[in-house]
């Protein structure tokens, strides 16, 4: 976060960046890993930007990913703001400051209170849901809902290896 608050935003990057499709289909919808490795990562790199610019522009681009986000959602359900409504911030993004303080502005005009989780739960939120989606697997139950990823089904996804005597 210190880097990008030291950096400039890169306008023509940004425009870039916030003109990929994916950013205009509705919800549900799921961001795998490899969106970012090879689809955002290699116009970063191409824009030839120093790097305090680039994450200045990359953290400029989640910001407003986020409210876009947001605000598709609020539109869904008739809202105009989102009064009395909170987004819980955690894992590693919830000790980015920078980042955090320029979603947090970018949500103010709409009344959403942006809420940073304690350390403990930023930390271990992953560990969590990876421990439980083991035991969702190991029951047999749906991993991938529909609901959330705008698959055409839930199902349950990964593999678990039992080793005998161990």
């Amino acid at each position: 976060g210190a880097i990008a608050a030291s950096g400039k935003v890169d306008h023509s990057l940004l425009e870039k960046l916030n003109a990929f499709a994916y950013y205009d289909q509705g919800y549900p919808k799921s961001l795998a890993n490899d969106f970012g490795t090879d689809i955002i990562y290699p116009v970063i790199k191409q824009s030839g930007l120093p790097l305090a610019d680039s994450m200045r522009t990359c953290v400029e681009h989640i910001a407003q990913q986020v409210r876009r986000s947001l605000v598709m959602i609020l539109a869904q359900q008739g809202e105009v703001d989102a009064a009395d409504a909170r987004m819980l911030v955690t894992g590693g993004g919830a000790f980015n400051t920078f980042l955090v303080s320029r979603i947090t502005e970018l949500l103010e005009p709409y009344k959403l209170v942006t809420v940073v989780a304690d350390d403990r739960l930023a930390n271990y939120k992953e560990g969590l849901i990876m421990g439980f989606l083991g035991v969702l697997r190991w029951r047999e139950e749906n991993t991938v809902l529909s609901s959330v990823t705008g698959a055409r089904k839930d199902s349950i996804g990964g593999a678990l290896w039992m080793v005998e005597g161990k």
